[in-house]
């Protein structure tokens, strides 16, 4: 009789085995579409010691020994990296492309040349009223295109303040997630388990981070997955996280600077390095390409306005009034673009332009002349007026090509990884439903066992 009672403890033992088995592929099935959820398997083994009967063993069934998560650790490495490249890469090519200021055929190339045809066409009439409005017209159109492209600078450099901002609260309760996550998976592993559900939430919560700022994950024996900037700047250390905050900074116009709060200080202080990830490649169009364009085309306004109104000042009017600046321009170079207009007395008498180089002489172009010859002349990057702002055009376009080629490598890299992570850890419907079935039958002859077992000991016991 021991012995069939053995087998209804084996049968019911096993029992519970498979329903462990059938939950899980349920779990997988029902989690088949849920992003960052990992396939997870029951591993079920062979109950030990089994029991001896004189000198052969017989063994007492099957017991769930673990359900685990199906993932490469070597994928798993990599994809943290690809994520913080590629939305990097991707967030500094979309952010340079959004600039059309900048474009060749946008109107501060069309107001330069129009500005010297017009000065072209009054050396030709120099006594002409009507020309000397033209002139004056010229002026002014290409003093306002250079403000509305330092406007649009200025405001895509604020734009990304704004963006980055407004970025800052998502990070920090991602990282305050993992922190939290990390001491509850620590307290639920004491006895050896693997709360696989809440390793789930972790890894998607470190993907979205890594995402964000370009975070490395550093693995240690306790389980936790701490993060840590490309630079080495700690985000989440145990179940401590930092904060990001960001702080005008008086040295960059006022854009913002990040500032941190390390998972060990009880103070922020400024983030010394600069992120990877999405802040990352915000800062890097900002304060790279923008920034240089902002500061040569304040640059190249300085010095154009300076060596006309250098010329100018030599120059007669036709009442014979001298030492008069054809624009108005600040005394220093940054913000000079956004500054530069058309002197106030010519913007309402054209007849005070300084066209001749004598006085009461209304037929002389001299000046005019001179005025002409400083498209040519070299400037202090010693390029001329046009040569100089083709060079900021394309070295602004070639530094977006070369992000946008980088971030389309970046999202091929990505991608493959991400294909190999699904590989490894996605959800097959297919093969649950071959799995389901094994379950079902396994259930099914266990089931049969102990119906056996019980009708064997009910006719034992039935012996008289």
């Amino acid at each position: 009789m021991s012995g069939l009672l053995s087998v209804l403890r084996q049968g019911a033992q096993s029992l519970l085995a498979q329903q462990a088995y059938s939950s899980t592929v349920a779990q997988n099935l029902s989690n088949a579409n849920t992003a960052g959820y990992a396939r997870q398997r029951a591993e079920l083994a062979a109950v030990t010691p089994a029991d001896q009967y004189g000198t052969s063993f017989i063994g007492r069934g099957a017991v769930l020994q673990a359900i685990t998560q199906s993932r490469d650790r070597f994928v798993e490495q990599q994809v943290p990296v690809a994520l913080g490249n590629e939305a990097r890469s991707s967030t500094q090519a979309t952010l340079l492309k959004g600039v059309s200021a900048l474009d060749p055929d946008a109107g501060l190339s069309d107001s330069l040349s129009n500005f010297y045809a017009q000065l072209r066409a009054l050396a030709q009439n120099p006594g002409s009223p009507n020309v000397r409005e033209a002139v004056v017209g010229a002026a002014t159109r290409l003093a306002v295109s250079f403000n509305q492209t330092a406007i649009a600078l200025d405001s895509a450099r604020s734009g990304v303040d704004a963006r980055l901002q407004a970025q800052l609260p998502e990070v920090n309760e991602a990282m305050a997630q993992i922190a939290r996550l990390n001491s509850q998976i620590s307290q639920a592993s004491i006895n050896g388990a693997r709360p696989n559900d809440l390793l789930d939430a972790r890894t998607k919560l470190v993907d979205r981070v890594a995402s964000l700022t370009g975070a490395r994950v550093v693995d240690n024996e306790a389980g936790d997955a701490n993060l840590v900037l490309p630079g080495g700047t700690s985000l989440v250390q145990g179940d401590k996280a930092a904060t990001l905050s960001a702080q005008p900074d008086p040295t960059n116009n006022g854009n913002l600077a990040l500032w941190i709060r390390t998972p060990s200080a009880v103070a922020p202080t400024r983030l010394g390095e600069v992120p990877g990830g999405a802040l990352g490649g915000m800062l890097d169009a900002r304060d790279g390409a923008m920034r240089a364009a902002q500061e040569r085309i304040d640059t190249f306004a300085f010095d154009f306005a300076n060596a006309v109104n250098a010329v100018a000042q030599t120059g007669f009017a036709l009442d014979g009034s001298t030492g008069r600046s054809v624009f108005s321009v600040q005394a220093t170079v940054t913000g000079a673009a956004r500054s530069l207009a058309i002197d106030p007395s010519l913007s309402s008498n054209a007849s005070l332009f300084p066209a001749a180089g004598v006085a009461g002489a209304p037929g002389d172009a001299t000046v005019v002349q001179q005025m002409i010859d400083t498209e040519t002349q070299p400037l202090s990057s010693g390029r001329s007026a046009e040569e100089e702002l083709a060079s900021i055009t394309a070295s602004y376009g070639a530094t977006t090509s070369r992000v946008t080629a980088t971030a389309e490598g970046d999202g091929a890299v990505l991608k493959n990884l991400e294909t190999l992570r699904q590989s490894a850890s996605g959800v097959s419907v297919d093969e649950e439903l071959v799995n389901m079935q094994r379950s079902q039958r396994a259930y099914e002859a266990v089931a049969r066992v102990i119906k056996t077992a019980d009708q064997m000991l009910e006719t034992l016991l039935g012996l008289r």
